[in-house]
């Protein structure tokens, strides 16, 4: 009787996920280009938080791992308990943020936290970088956090007993000459070493024409793409946004129906993978 239960919930369970993706899917095929503001509706509103790691995939080594955390912020106006009468806004956050460095050197914490209104325009942002030596002790911190309301870049600095914040229009961040400025001046560099410093930085995005590469001007893609899951051995329909970070560098981000990061693969090698459908990666020693 009990086989005979769990026989008859598992067909209910395949019957309704073959519903869903016929709902989800009828009528197109692999390669059917979905616009963008579909699946970036259902990444802000996916009801699940994604636990990835950082692997490189040619070796398989683990490097890392994250949590990355969407939120609907709602209020609650009416009398009836538990009913939602309007979203506020939506946060998309990356906590606990690790990656390991060789076991000399430590470990890097990270965090980021974007909050958007209503209509997805962003409010504020803010990024956490943390050096850990060997022995777990900070010996670097970096933070940065922004503000759609007056456009303006905060940067902090900790490192050993040197402590310095600049502030820089949001703006200069689109040109990697004047944000390698202001990172020598939070740094505290001289004027002398910060001119030849420049000079050399200059010379290298010129001749190596780097210049447009890295000019932090991120277009967002205006299409996603019907797929499947690669890597793994499930039939597993997805969508596929394709984006370039910087010029020349193809990355690719993979979404289920519900808006749960399953996989993002970057240049090189590295990829960002959800535990629950690749398994837990584990650290080599050398």
């Amino acid at each position: 009787m009990q086989r005979l239960l769990l026989v008859t919930l598992g067909c209910f369970w395949l019957f309704m996920t073959w519903q869903l993706w016929r709902v989800e899917y009828a009528g197109q095929k692999l390669g059917a280009a979905v616009e963008i503001s579909t699946v970036w509706d259902k990444i802000r509103r996916a009801p699940d938080d994604s636990h990835l790691q950082i692997v490189h995939a040619p070796s398989g080594q683990l490097l890392g791992e994250l949590d990355w955390e969407p939120t609907v912020l709602t209020e609650n106006t009416s009398r009836v308990e538990g009913q939602i009468t309007r979203i506020d806004g939506y946060e998309l956050a990356v906590d606990n943020g690790v990656y390991l460095l060789d076991s000399d050197q430590g470990q890097v914490l990270f965090d980021l936290e974007l909050a958007m209104d209503a209509a997805s325009a962003w409010q504020t942002v803010r990024i956490d970088v943390r050096k850990l030596d060997a022995e777990s002790n900070s010996d670097l911190f970096l933070g940065a956090s922004a503000t759609a309301s007056n456009q303006v870049l905060t940067l902090g600095l900790e490192l050993q007993n040197f402590t310095n914040q600049i502030q820089m229009p949001l703006e200069d961040m689109r040109d990697p000459r004047k944000f390698s400025k202001a990172l020598l001046a939070l740094r505290g560099t001289g004027k002398i070493a910060t001119v030849t410093t420049l000079f050399a930085i200059n010379k290298l995005l010129d001749e190596a024409n780097l210049g447009s590469q890295l000019n932090f001007n991120f277009k967002l893609p205006r299409k996603a793409h019907l797929d499947r899951l690669p890597g793994v051995r499930s039939d597993i329909k997805v969508y596929r946004v394709d984006f370039e970070p910087l010029k020349g560098w193809p990355a690719s981000v993979y979404i289920n129906s519900t808006g749960e990061i399953l996989l993002m693969r970057l240049p090189q090698g590295y990829e960002l993978r959800n535990t629950h459908y690749y398994g837990i990666a584990r650290r080599h020693n050398p």
